[in-house]
């Protein structure tokens, strides 16, 4: 015997279940996670005690707030260029450690406002929005992700199996615009994702050393809002609806 559904109640059923599905993905996006920093009006950590510090050279002073993708974001500008090997600012530091040698996740929100570091032949001139392990000792054996002048991306562990333009080519870090990028190791596995979209993969990754220091944006004019690791590699289901919560 056939069910009487009417269009209406039934449009209404879908509705739930959609609701629902959303609702448990979003509460196991929650799963493993061990950071988060919100960046609403402060640099803590809502999860764990790593909380951020500012470390800067910025004609403007220190970083600001405004508007971002969720709540508040953090806003850096106008770095000046300071030689090697200090560290460039503006910037943002934790002493937050590799969550999970065989498997972990990274994933942030941001808007660059300039795309590469600034004057020709200093150092990071071509690279920008540094994220990761930044130390010459660990930088490219922990995890690390820069963007070119183009728009195209390194990340990765280590520099032989790492993505690079190849993989991640120009005109995928778009100026000007709020994006979240997210970056998964799953043994050996490496995928990186923007706005929630699968864009690349990379099988044959070594896993990383356990590192601590995680440091945010250096070199970089823009917002950054909603960084956070976990201790497990993310579904590609639920980096899509990582990016779909934000957006409702």
């Amino acid at each position: 015997m056939r069910a009487n559904v009417r269009q209406p109640e039934a449009k209404s059923m879908l509705s739930a279940v959609a609701c629902l599905t959303l609702f448990v993905t979003t509460v196991a996006a929650e799963e493993g996670l061990v950071n988060h920093w919100k960046f609403d009006g402060n640099y803590k950590d809502s999860v764990g005690k790593n909380h951020a510090w500012a470390v800067y050279t910025d004609v403007k002073g220190p970083p600001t707030w405004e508007t971002g993708s969720i709540g508040q974001a953090v806003t850096l500008g106008d770095p000046v260029l300071i030689p090697y090997p200090k560290i460039s600012g503006p910037g943002l530091q934790t002493k937050a450690e590799c969550p999970n040698t065989k498997a972990f996740t990274v994933s942030w929100w941001w808007r660059p406002d300039v795309l590469g570091g600034g004057a020709a032949g200093r150092n990071g001139a071509r690279w920008s929005g540094r994220m990761g392990t930044h130390h010459d000792d660990v930088r490219w054996n922990g995890w690390y992700f820069h963007s070119s002048e183009t728009g195209a991306v390194y990340c990765g562990i280590t520099v032989a199996k790492r993505f690079t333009p190849k993989d991640i080519p120009a005109g995928t870090v778009v100026k000007g615009v709020w994006q979240m990028l997210t970056f998964t190791f799953d043994k050996g596995t490496g995928r990186f994702y923007k706005n929630g979209a699968l864009i690349a993969t990379k099988a044959g990754m070594p896993a990383p050393i356990r590192w601590r220091g995680f440091h945010m944006t250096h070199w970089f004019n823009g917002g950054l809002d909603d960084v956070r690791l976990y201790d497990r590699a993310l579904s590609d289901a639920e980096v899509a609806t990582l990016y779909k919560s934000a957006k409702e």
